[in-house]
């Protein structure tokens, strides 16, 4: 995490809904605002309002200012690392909640997090205050990714205010990490409710469609690799080709991609991620996902380039596991 400048709050607005606005006074408000569980805390920060666009800034206003970043994710012994490790006691009343809901009130009490569970929180209040939102998964730019994959590392929400939906980053808009490693609360308007344009430049989503976008970018990093869904971690794919992510071809061209597998057979006990919908197939902007051709330590895939699709998802024992940019060329007929 690092940190960023400061962008008038008002100014963001503006952009996102034609007007100004002015969160200060939500800002001052919610801050003294407090509660044990996500419910009453929904009901308190929220009562003052009727728009959702001041629900959601309440919302995402109190987690900013409350839930401070789990360093001690990223380094063991200092402060906050030993509430990765601390089981919460078993609660039969709150057995029926959802996953979702469990984390978020793990966050609620001990006030630590790191971006799964400010997701989590954030869509847990607007559940509890009618609003539509969601948990993003994908990839960020950022210094705490270390290994240089290009894979999912980051979750974000979407959330929906009269009608459309918009993009924000709780976790990064909370505050950054000084050189000692201590996290220090700054409300960064950076990543509330960012224009979907300037929202990419350090965010890129797995289902496509969450770019708010027709036709999104294609990142520097498609240069070197393609991208990783999560689901790929699971599984024991040695090597795949082509090695970068941006795969040049004509129309009626037939590509194939292979993905080495070190154990097929152990793969195929491992559990399809259940959150998967095909109908992202047709969500997901000029987008194809292929099924594979298994053929002993390997696994193929082929697809005959037509007119209409930009991305080629691999499937992998029903989880999409990689990300391909295809570029079509403009080929003139020799004659």
């Amino acid at each position: 995490m690092m940190l960023r400048l400061l962008i008038i709050s008002s100014l963001v607005s503006q952009i996102c809904f034609g007007q100004s606005y002015s969160f200060s006074s939500i800002d001052g408000k919610v801050k003294n605002i407090d509660a044990p569980t996500p419910d009453s805390l929904a009901k308190l920060i929220t009562a003052s309002y009727k728009t959702e666009l001041e629900k959601t800034r309440a919302i995402f206003s109190w987690i900013a200012q409350h839930i401070a970043y789990n360093t001690g994710y990223f380094n063991i012994g200092k402060k906050y690392a030993a509430v990765k490790f601390v089981p919460d006691p078993f609660d039969t009343a709150s057995s029926w909640k959802s996953g979702i809901e469990l984390t978020a009130e793990r966050v609620l009490r001990r006030r630590v997090a790191v971006c799964d569970g400010y997701a989590k929180l954030f869509k847990t209040l607007c559940d509890y205050a009618g609003l539509k939102s969601e948990i993003i998964l994908g990839y960020a730019k950022c210094h705490t990714e270390r290994s240089g994959k290009f894979r999912t590392n980051h979750t974000w929400n979407a959330v929906m205010i009269d009608s459309s939906w918009y993009l924000l980053d709780v976790t990064w808009a909370s505050g950054y990490i000084d050189h000692s490693d201590n996290f220090i609360h700054h409300l960064d308007e950076t990543y509330f409710l960012s224009p979907p344009r300037r929202f990419i430049l350090d965010h890129y989503p797995e289902e496509l469609k969450w770019t708010l976008m027709e036709n999104p970018p294609t990142l520097k990093e498609f240069t070197f690799t393609p991208f990783r869904y999560k689901s790929f971690v699971k599984y024991s794919i040695h090597s795949f080709s082509p090695s970068n992510g941006i795969i040049e071809a004509a129309v009626g061209d037939t590509i194939h991609i292979e993905l080495k597998i070190a154990d097929l057979e152990r793969d195929q006990l491992i559990a399809p991620d259940p959150s998967f919908d095909s109908t992202m197939v047709e969500e997901s902007p000029a987008s194809v996902f292929l099924k594979p051709l298994p053929a002993e330590e390997k696994i193929v895939y082929t697809y005959v380039v037509g007119t209409d699709v930009q991305w080629l998802h691999l499937i992998y024992n029903h989880d999409p596991v990689l990300r391909y940019k295809l570029n079509i060329r403009n080929e003139k007929p020799l004659y």
